[in-house]
Protein backbone atom coordinates (compact mmCIF):
# COMPACT_ATOMS: atom_id res chain seq x y z
CA UNK A 1 0.00 0.00 0.00
CA UNK A 2 1.08 3.58 -0.55
CA UNK A 3 0.46 4.85 2.99
CA UNK A 4 0.35 3.37 6.46
CA UNK A 5 -3.01 4.89 7.44
CA UNK A 6 -6.19 5.79 5.58
CA UNK A 7 -9.32 7.79 6.40
CA UNK A 8 -12.39 5.66 5.70
CA UNK A 9 -16.15 5.65 6.20
CA UNK A 10 -17.43 5.03 9.71
CA UNK A 11 -20.52 3.17 10.90
CA UNK A 12 -22.80 6.19 10.43
CA UNK A 13 -23.41 8.59 7.58
CA UNK A 14 -20.84 11.37 7.51
CA UNK A 15 -18.65 9.68 10.11
CA UNK A 16 -14.98 9.22 9.25
CA UNK A 17 -12.21 7.37 11.03
CA UNK A 18 -8.53 6.75 10.44
CA UNK A 19 -7.35 3.15 10.31
CA UNK A 20 -4.03 1.45 9.77
CA UNK A 21 -3.86 -0.22 6.39
CA UNK A 22 -3.51 -4.01 6.45
CA UNK A 23 -0.14 -5.48 5.55
CA UNK A 24 0.42 -6.80 2.04
CA UNK A 25 -0.47 -10.49 1.57
CA UNK A 26 2.58 -12.77 1.49
CA UNK A 27 3.01 -14.41 -1.92
CA UNK A 28 5.11 -17.23 -0.50
CA UNK A 29 2.22 -18.39 1.71
CA UNK A 30 0.05 -19.41 -1.22
CA UNK A 31 2.92 -20.93 -3.20
CA UNK A 32 4.18 -22.85 -0.16
CA UNK A 33 0.75 -24.28 0.60
CA UNK A 34 0.28 -25.37 -3.02
CA UNK A 35 3.68 -27.05 -2.92
CA UNK A 36 2.81 -28.92 0.25
CA UNK A 37 -0.53 -30.08 -1.15
CA UNK A 38 1.18 -31.25 -4.34
CA UNK A 39 3.73 -33.23 -2.34
CA UNK A 40 0.99 -34.91 -0.31
CA UNK A 41 -1.00 -35.63 -3.47
CA UNK A 42 2.08 -37.20 -5.07
CA UNK A 43 2.59 -39.47 -2.05
CA UNK A 44 -1.09 -40.46 -2.05
CA UNK A 45 -1.10 -41.21 -5.78
CA UNK A 46 2.06 -43.29 -5.46
CA UNK A 47 0.49 -45.27 -2.62
CA UNK A 48 -2.68 -45.95 -4.60
CA UNK A 49 -0.63 -46.94 -7.66
CA UNK A 50 1.60 -49.26 -5.63
CA UNK A 51 -1.38 -51.01 -4.05
CA UNK A 52 -3.06 -51.41 -7.42
CA UNK A 53 -0.04 -52.80 -9.31
CA UNK A 54 -0.84 -56.53 -8.76
CA UNK A 55 -4.40 -56.15 -10.00
CA UNK A 56 -3.37 -54.01 -12.97
CA UNK A 57 -0.71 -56.56 -14.00
CA UNK A 58 -3.36 -59.27 -14.13
CA UNK A 59 -5.33 -57.16 -16.59
CA UNK A 60 -2.33 -56.23 -18.73
CA UNK A 61 1.37 -56.45 -17.75
CA UNK A 62 2.16 -53.04 -19.20
CA UNK A 63 -0.87 -51.31 -17.65
CA UNK A 64 0.81 -50.39 -14.32
CA UNK A 65 3.67 -48.71 -16.17
CA UNK A 66 1.33 -46.79 -18.45
CA UNK A 67 -0.76 -45.51 -15.53
CA UNK A 68 2.40 -44.81 -13.53
CA UNK A 69 3.82 -42.72 -16.38
CA UNK A 70 0.55 -40.80 -16.67
CA UNK A 71 0.45 -40.03 -12.93
CA UNK A 72 4.13 -39.09 -12.90
CA UNK A 73 3.59 -36.68 -15.79
CA UNK A 74 0.65 -35.01 -13.98
CA UNK A 75 2.68 -34.59 -10.77
CA UNK A 76 5.71 -33.23 -12.64
CA UNK A 77 3.50 -30.76 -14.52
CA UNK A 78 2.06 -29.57 -11.19
CA UNK A 79 5.52 -29.07 -9.72
CA UNK A 80 6.62 -27.24 -12.85
CA UNK A 81 3.61 -24.90 -12.60
CA UNK A 82 4.52 -24.06 -9.00
CA UNK A 83 8.19 -23.61 -9.96
CA UNK A 84 7.07 -21.25 -12.72
CA UNK A 85 5.24 -19.14 -10.12
CA UNK A 86 8.35 -19.10 -7.94
CA UNK A 87 10.41 -17.79 -10.87
CA UNK A 88 7.87 -15.01 -11.47
CA UNK A 89 7.73 -13.99 -7.80
CA UNK A 90 11.54 -13.97 -7.64
CA UNK A 91 11.73 -11.67 -10.67
CA UNK A 92 13.43 -14.32 -12.81
CA UNK A 93 12.53 -15.35 -16.38
CA UNK A 94 9.43 -17.57 -16.45
CA UNK A 95 7.00 -19.04 -18.96
CA UNK A 96 3.91 -16.80 -19.31
CA UNK A 97 2.19 -19.38 -21.54
CA UNK A 98 1.99 -21.62 -18.46
CA UNK A 99 -0.46 -19.21 -16.82
CA UNK A 100 -3.53 -21.20 -17.97
CA UNK A 101 -2.08 -24.41 -16.53
CA UNK A 102 -1.26 -22.53 -13.33
CA UNK A 103 -4.88 -21.43 -12.88
CA UNK A 104 -6.14 -24.93 -13.63
CA UNK A 105 -3.73 -26.24 -10.99
CA UNK A 106 -5.03 -23.64 -8.51
CA UNK A 107 -8.66 -24.61 -9.20
CA UNK A 108 -7.81 -28.25 -8.59
CA UNK A 109 -5.69 -27.89 -5.45
CA UNK A 110 -7.02 -24.78 -3.70
CA UNK A 111 -9.81 -26.56 -1.75
CA UNK A 112 -7.22 -29.03 -0.40
CA UNK A 113 -4.86 -26.13 0.36
CA UNK A 114 -7.59 -24.45 2.43
CA UNK A 115 -8.19 -27.61 4.48
CA UNK A 116 -4.48 -28.18 4.95
CA UNK A 117 -3.96 -24.55 5.90
CA UNK A 118 -6.65 -24.86 8.57
CA UNK A 119 -4.56 -27.58 10.24
CA UNK A 120 -1.71 -25.04 10.50
CA UNK A 121 -3.99 -22.21 11.62
CA UNK A 122 -3.90 -20.45 8.22
CA UNK A 123 -7.24 -18.82 7.42
CA UNK A 124 -8.82 -19.08 3.98
CA UNK A 125 -8.83 -15.29 3.64
CA UNK A 126 -5.03 -15.17 4.01
CA UNK A 127 -4.59 -17.82 1.31
CA UNK A 128 -6.93 -15.98 -1.05
CA UNK A 129 -5.09 -12.71 -0.43
CA UNK A 130 -1.80 -14.44 -1.16
CA UNK A 131 -3.23 -15.83 -4.42
CA UNK A 132 -4.32 -12.34 -5.51
CA UNK A 133 -0.83 -10.98 -4.82
CA UNK A 134 0.71 -13.75 -6.96
CA UNK A 135 -1.85 -13.25 -9.75
CA UNK A 136 -1.26 -9.48 -9.83
CA UNK A 137 2.48 -10.03 -10.02
CA UNK A 138 2.09 -12.45 -12.95
CA UNK A 139 -0.14 -9.88 -14.68
CA UNK A 140 2.44 -7.11 -14.38
CA UNK A 141 5.34 -9.44 -15.29
CA UNK A 142 3.59 -9.96 -18.63
CA UNK A 143 3.73 -6.15 -19.21
CA UNK A 144 0.10 -6.01 -20.29
CA UNK A 145 -0.95 -2.55 -21.44
CA UNK A 146 -4.39 -1.69 -22.83
CA UNK A 147 -6.09 1.50 -24.04
CA UNK A 148 -8.11 3.20 -21.31
CA UNK A 149 -11.37 2.68 -23.22
CA UNK A 150 -10.73 -1.09 -23.27
CA UNK A 151 -10.23 -1.34 -19.51
CA UNK A 152 -13.13 -2.17 -17.18
CA UNK A 153 -13.06 -1.32 -13.48
CA UNK A 154 -15.63 -3.21 -11.39
CA UNK A 155 -16.42 -2.62 -7.74
CA UNK A 156 -19.05 -4.05 -5.33
CA UNK A 157 -22.03 -1.96 -4.24
CA UNK A 158 -20.87 -2.12 -0.62
CA UNK A 159 -18.32 0.56 -1.52
CA UNK A 160 -21.24 2.97 -1.63
CA UNK A 161 -22.34 4.58 1.65
CA UNK A 162 -25.19 2.43 2.98
CA UNK A 163 -27.37 5.47 3.75
CA UNK A 164 -26.97 6.99 0.28
CA UNK A 165 -30.36 7.34 -1.50
CA UNK A 166 -28.87 7.34 -5.01
CA UNK A 167 -28.75 4.10 -7.00
CA UNK A 168 -25.32 3.71 -8.56
CA UNK A 169 -25.46 0.03 -9.52
CA UNK A 170 -25.57 -0.28 -13.32
CA UNK A 171 -25.11 3.52 -13.64
CA UNK A 172 -22.39 5.00 -11.38
CA UNK A 173 -22.98 8.40 -12.99
CA UNK A 174 -25.98 8.71 -10.65
CA UNK A 175 -23.41 9.40 -7.91
CA UNK A 176 -23.61 13.00 -6.62
CA UNK A 177 -19.93 12.95 -5.52
CA UNK A 178 -20.67 14.16 -2.03
CA UNK A 179 -17.41 12.68 -0.76
CA UNK A 180 -19.14 10.25 1.56
CA UNK A 181 -17.62 7.18 -0.11
CA UNK A 182 -15.14 6.17 -2.80
CA UNK A 183 -17.72 5.80 -5.59
CA UNK A 184 -17.42 9.49 -6.42
CA UNK A 185 -13.63 9.21 -6.41
CA UNK A 186 -13.80 6.35 -8.91
CA UNK A 187 -16.30 8.17 -11.16
CA UNK A 188 -14.00 11.19 -11.22
CA UNK A 189 -11.00 8.98 -11.92
CA UNK A 190 -12.84 7.23 -14.79
CA UNK A 191 -13.54 10.61 -16.39
CA UNK A 192 -9.93 11.65 -15.94
CA UNK A 193 -8.34 8.45 -17.28
CA UNK A 194 -11.07 7.22 -19.65
CA UNK A 195 -11.77 3.66 -18.42
CA UNK A 196 -15.19 2.02 -18.05
CA UNK A 197 -16.49 1.91 -14.47
CA UNK A 198 -19.28 -0.31 -13.16
CA UNK A 199 -20.78 -0.99 -9.73
CA UNK A 200 -22.08 -4.55 -9.40
CA UNK A 201 -24.44 -6.12 -6.89
CA UNK A 202 -22.72 -9.49 -7.12
CA UNK A 203 -20.51 -11.83 -9.09
CA UNK A 204 -23.20 -12.77 -11.62
CA UNK A 205 -23.81 -9.16 -12.63
CA UNK A 206 -20.06 -8.48 -12.71
CA UNK A 207 -19.52 -11.40 -15.12
CA UNK A 208 -22.42 -10.16 -17.25
CA UNK A 209 -20.96 -6.67 -17.62
CA UNK A 210 -17.56 -8.18 -18.52
CA UNK A 211 -19.28 -10.19 -21.26
CA UNK A 212 -21.21 -7.15 -22.55
CA UNK A 213 -18.31 -4.69 -22.37
CA UNK A 214 -15.72 -7.09 -23.81
CA UNK A 215 -12.71 -5.28 -22.35
CA UNK A 216 -9.08 -6.24 -22.92
CA UNK A 217 -8.37 -6.18 -19.17
CA UNK A 218 -10.23 -5.85 -15.88
CA UNK A 219 -9.39 -4.22 -12.57
CA UNK A 220 -11.67 -5.48 -9.80
CA UNK A 221 -12.12 -4.11 -6.29
CA UNK A 222 -13.59 -6.59 -3.81
CA UNK A 223 -12.89 -8.89 -0.88
CA UNK A 224 -10.49 -11.82 -1.11
CA UNK A 225 -13.11 -14.46 -1.88
CA UNK A 226 -14.84 -12.49 -4.65
CA UNK A 227 -11.55 -11.40 -6.22
CA UNK A 228 -10.19 -14.92 -6.34
CA UNK A 229 -13.32 -16.39 -7.92
CA UNK A 230 -13.68 -13.43 -10.28
CA UNK A 231 -10.08 -13.54 -11.53
CA UNK A 232 -10.45 -17.24 -12.31
CA UNK A 233 -13.91 -16.81 -13.86
CA UNK A 234 -12.79 -14.21 -16.44
CA UNK A 235 -9.54 -16.04 -17.35
CA UNK A 236 -7.96 -15.90 -19.97
CA UNK A 237 -8.98 -12.23 -19.83
CA UNK A 238 -6.19 -10.56 -17.79
CA UNK A 239 -7.40 -9.19 -14.47
CA UNK A 240 -5.91 -7.33 -11.51
CA UNK A 241 -7.43 -7.35 -8.03
CA UNK A 242 -7.38 -4.58 -5.42
CA UNK A 243 -8.59 -5.59 -1.96
CA UNK A 244 -11.27 -3.45 -0.40
CA UNK A 245 -10.95 -2.25 3.20
CA UNK A 246 -13.63 -3.34 5.67
CA UNK A 247 -13.42 -1.24 8.86
CA UNK A 248 -17.14 -1.77 9.54
CA UNK A 249 -17.26 -5.48 8.75
CA UNK A 250 -17.88 -7.29 5.46
CA UNK A 251 -20.25 -5.87 2.82
CA UNK A 252 -20.99 -2.63 4.69
CA UNK A 253 -19.52 0.85 4.09
CA UNK A 254 -16.30 -0.55 2.69
CA UNK A 255 -13.49 1.61 1.31
CA UNK A 256 -10.49 1.30 -0.99
CA UNK A 257 -7.04 2.84 -1.07
CA UNK A 258 -7.42 5.20 -4.04
CA UNK A 259 -3.66 5.72 -4.28
CA UNK A 260 -3.26 1.96 -4.81
CA UNK A 261 -6.06 1.97 -7.41
CA UNK A 262 -4.41 4.81 -9.32
CA UNK A 263 -1.02 3.09 -9.16
CA UNK A 264 -2.46 -0.11 -10.61
CA UNK A 265 -4.30 1.80 -13.34
CA UNK A 266 -1.18 3.69 -14.37
CA UNK A 267 0.61 0.36 -14.82
CA UNK A 268 -2.18 -1.05 -17.00
CA UNK A 269 -3.34 1.85 -19.18
CA UNK A 270 -1.33 2.65 -22.29
CA UNK A 271 0.24 6.08 -22.16
CA UNK A 272 -0.93 8.36 -24.94
CA UNK A 273 1.76 9.22 -27.44
CA UNK A 274 2.38 12.90 -27.71
CA UNK A 275 2.48 14.52 -31.14
CA UNK A 276 5.99 15.48 -32.24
Amino acid sequence: MSTETLTVNGDKAGEKKTIRLPSRPKKRLFIGMLLLVTLLAAVLLFGLWYIGVPGLERIQPLLPWAIGALLTGAVLLSFFGIFNMVLAVAGLPYLPWMKRQTYELINLLFPAAVRLGALFGVKRRRLEGSFIAVSNLLFHRMHIRVPANRLLVVTPHCLQLASCPHKVTRDPNNCKRCGGCNIGDLVTLSEEMGFHFFVATGGTLARQVVYNTRPKAVLAIACERDLMSGIQDVFPLPAVGVLNIRPNGPCYNTSVDMAEVRRQLEEIIESKKKDV
